[in-house]
């Protein structure tokens, strides 16, 4: 985690470096939970002397893929009560993240299970559809040929006339037809 702390209108003293850094190391287990790996936090203290108002602005850049940015910022008469509120900001949003994070992954471990159930449900037989045999009556392979061509089909099995036996005829890629015999 990397941590830059910006003075505007302070002197940002070692005692207050550290503080911060105490404050932000909690947060290492938070950003482990949400599986993000470089961080970047960035503190800007802000002091207004003529209202005597001490602001904080505490943002943090995720670096991973579905990174994002977390900010608060909080004001009031003494820094370090403006540092607690604006940290406690960032605790809740880091564990708002955190469950939007789980809840995903959650959705997509049942997408994954239910589409493996569906998968493992579905016997060969299931996929088969029984459809009656078109032409009882034997045919000539021209006669075949031009119900084909009529009904816009791809194939055709038939009675073949000539030899009394099951036959395909099928219409080939180049345009041409085949026929398969028994």
């Amino acid at each position: 985690m990397n941590i830059e702390l910006i003075g505007k209108g302070i002197d940002v003293s070692e005692d207050l470096k550290s503080y911060v850094e105490h404050k932000l190391s909690t947060f290492e287990q938070h950003l482990r939970e949400v599986g993000e790996g470089e961080v970047e936090v960035v503190v800007t203290l802000n002091v207004e002397k003529h209202r005597q108002r001490h602001r904080v602005d505490i943002d943090v850049y995720l670096k991973t893929p579905g990174g994002g940015a977390l900010h608060a910022w909080e004001e009031s008469n003494d820094i370090y009560m403006s540092l607690e509120f604006a940290l406690d900001d960032i605790e809740k949003q880091l564990n708002r993240l955190k469950e939007r994070r789980l809840e995903r992954r959650k959705e997509i471990a049942r997408e994954k299970t239910k589409s493996h159930n569906e998968e493992v449900s579905s016997s060969p037989l299931e996929l088969v559809v029984e459809e009656k045999f078109p032409i009882l009556k034997p045919i000539s392979v021209e006669e075949a040929l031009m119900v084909l061509q009529d009904e816009g089909r791809f194939f055709l099995p038939f009675r073949n006339a000539e030899t009394g036996e099951i036959s395909v005829i099928y219409r080939k890629k180049s345009g041409k037809y085949g026929l398969v015999s028994s």
